[in-house]
């Protein structure tokens, strides 16, 4: 496994950690027993991934958590976690942000979290999160509740990432969990230089969803995106729109995927959300060997670096 320091905060994480939400929620939407789940997470270990992330609004997926890393020697590994303090028809209060904490604490069966992170902020929000919940998180942190904190965004509703800019700016948040792949690239433009100036670690989400596991959803978006101008029509082939990637060492679209994100020199860990051992290895093997040619990314780069649009959720 490769490590790398999260930014500000120190640690050393592996490149590629395991992310408990998506459309799996950690096997819960997906059919996988809880024991295979945890099977996974201790083939993980061995593997030397030691970055995992959770969230309390991802169903169970804290305790599920909590119980597969039990046993596990508390240095071996890093955990991140999240409290969500608005909804479109719900606000938190304080307090209930204090209770969600300890109720993380005692799921995730650890005395302190290691990133505690306010959940998908959207850019409207962002000015009450911090005037209400900063405060009491740090007390929280004070009290040695959680020793770093970082904030999320709102991937498919704030594409244009116009939450990290004020976030960064305000300088509060030690991580950032940004939405980011290959056929999506745009916090390249900003969003990733700012965190590498700024030194705050990157998370990625999303850098293997629905659009790049799956050929018909690929197809779909790349027509959409054809038909709506926003890449050029003769920029790829209609059938097999990405196929030109796999090639030599890179044998599948999320290999090129996990591969393309990584090699971004502001990246810290890489989020697979998968509860299968098979995907983990084969993710894992992605990530450890060779990068992508040069040629190819700077293609991805010229197609998709001007849209504006989440084609890779």
């Amino acid at each position: 496994m490769k490590y790398r320091t999260l930014g500000r905060t120190g640690l050393r994480v592996s490149v590629l950690g395991i992310g408990t939400g998506g459309p799996s929620q950690f096997g819960q939407n997906s059919g996988v027993s809880e024991t295979d789940v945890s099977r996974m997470v201790r083939r993980a270990l061995a593997l030397g991934v030691n970055f995992f992330d959770t969230a309390a609004g991802y169903g169970e997926s804290e305790a599920i958590l909590g119980r597969a890393l039990t046993g596990v020697p508390r240095e071996d590994y890093v955990l991140a976690t999240k409290v969500q303090v608005a909804r479109d028809d719900w606000t938190a209060t304080p307090e209930d942000v204090v209770v969600t904490v300890e109720r993380s604490l005692e799921r995730l069966r650890v005395d302190v979290i290691d990133i505690m992170q306010f959940h998908g902020v959207k850019p409207e929000d962002y000015a009450r999160t911090i005037e209400i919940f900063l405060p009491v998180m740090a007390r929280l942190q004070e009290q040695g509740k959680f020793r770093f904190l970082g904030v999320s965004e709102t991937y498919s509703l704030d594409f244009r990432h116009e939450m990290f800019p004020m976030a960064l700016a305000d300088d509060h948040f030690d991580t950032a969990m940004v939405g980011y792949n290959m056929i999506s690239p745009t916090a390249e433009r900003s969003v990733l230089p700012m965190c590498r100036e700024k030194n705050v670690g990157v998370i990625c989400m999303v850098a293997v969803r629905r659009a790049l596991s799956r050929p018909d959803v690929l197809a779909e978006r790349i027509a959409y995106a054809k038909e709506k101008g926003l890449i050029e029509r003769e920029s790829l082939p209609d059938v097999d729109p990405l196929g030109w990637l796999v090639k030599g060492h890179v044998t599948s679209l999320p290999s090129a995927a996990y591969k393309y994100v990584a090699s971004h020199p502001a990246m810290g860990t890489v989020l697979t959300g998968t509860a299968n051992i098979d995907h983990l290895e084969a993710n894992v093997k992605a990530i450890l060997g060779p990068p992508l040619p040069d040629e190819d990314v700077a293609r991805l780069r010229d197609i998709f670096g001007a849209v504006w649009e989440p084609l890779g959720n």
